[in-house]
């Protein structure tokens, strides 16, 4: 039989055991929140480069470093140009939208009350306009995760330039030193990882920017031309959302479509052809043309790792699914299918 005292003494290891495991957890999901956004860094600069690359590669007498400042000197200027060109109707238009946003839903369900069977499944769907406010009110704070703060906002753009800068101008640095970690008959190798990686990526961001702004041009002058309410605030939605493959094109199409029946269900309907036609442009034409098949994903695989990255490590992990997928395929191509099966050839390759 056992004792009080040794009771007791089992109860507060236990209980010290579970607090113990909680810190742990605690800790361990911050330092994936961390390490996500020391990756993102990395991203930013492998995008840098990249785009430092296209633009000044073909100048062989400039400086890498020079050809890099150029180019976020670049930036700045298109961001504050940006900024004091288009933010201030930008926000009034975002403004404008999430008011617009539950009276275009409820407009539809009051168009529609003659099928019974379309009002039931938008109203599970939606519910009142309280409850669409309260659904949109829970998805956005699901959606800013580790951003919700003041503080978690400016710590995470601190992380980003940061790390981004510092790779930017002294990548072999912390390559090297990375390298130099692994065992000599290794490095060789290492080194050659590391460039495949950065290739991948930086292909894939290119990409990704290139095909959001001409989502963004297109999809604004379209919206425009269909008087569809607030097209600047949607076009810059939909282009921000196509850094999201798959899922990102079809929540950017749904407030779009709401808006345009609130003009004609005509206008709704071109709302969705003119939607498909600028993402199969992006995602057939256009980005393909600038990767040129450095990264080539199943779609498959794609929506799993969006689902997966999305319920485990929230907004920042959905971001950032297919950046690390890619790279995931690059480590499996390199270091299991060529290193270990000993065969040539990757995992683009047999999609040719």
């Amino acid at each position: 039989m056992i004792k009080t005292t040794e009771y007791t003494k089992l109860i507060l290891i236990t209980l010290g055991l579970l607090a113990l495991f909680l810190l742990i957890s605690l800790l361990l999901k911050s330092a994936v929140q961390v390490l996500l956004l020391i990756f993102t860094g990395i991203l930013f600069s492998i995008f840098i480069r990249g785009l430092s690359s296209f633009l000044f590669g073909r100048f062989d007498h400039l400086p890498e470093k020079w050809s890099i400042a150029i180019t976020l000197f670049l930036l700045v200027i298109a961001f504050f140009a940006f900024f004091i060109l288009l933010a201030p109707q930008l926000v009034e238009q975002g403004i404008q939208l999430v008011e617009k946003i539950p009276e275009a839903f409820q407009n539809l369900k009051e168009k529609i009350n003659h099928l019974e069977w379309l009002e039931n499944l938008l109203g599970s769907l939606g519910g009142s306009s309280t409850d669409a406010d309260s659904s949109a009110g829970k998805i956005s704070s699901q959606a800013l995760g580790f951003f919700a703060t003041t503080f978690g906002v400016i710590a995470g753009i601190f992380i980003i330039l940061f790390v981004g800068l510092y790779f930017c101008f002294t990548p072999q640095y912390y390559i090297n030193g990375i390298i130099h970690l692994v065992p000599q008959n290794g490095r060789q190798r290492a080194g050659q990882i590391f460039s495949a990686l950065d290739h991948t990526l930086g292909q894939w961001l290119i990409g990704r920017f290139i095909g959001m702004l001409m989502v963004s041009v297109s999809t604004f002058i379209g919206l425009y031309f269909l008087n569809v309410p607030v097209p600047l605030s949607l076009a810059v939605l939909a282009g921000i959302l196509t850094f999201i493959p798959n899922i990102g094109p079809i929540l950017a199409i749904i407030p779009a479509v709401l808006l345009g029946y609130t003009e004609s269900p005509a206008t709704a309907m071109y709302v969705i052809l003119l939607y498909l036609l600028i993402q199969g442009i992006e995602s057939y034409i256009v980005t393909p043309l600038i990767q040129q098949k450095a990264v080539s994903m199943p779609p498959v695989l794609t929506l799993t790792s969006l689902v997966i990255f999305g319920s485990t490590l929230g907004f920042l992990g959905l971001l950032l699914a297919t950046p690390l997928t890619a790279a995931a395929m690059v480590l499996v191509k390199m270091l299991y299918i060529e290193d270990v099966l000993g065969e040539t050839g990757g995992i683009n390759d047999s999609e040719k």
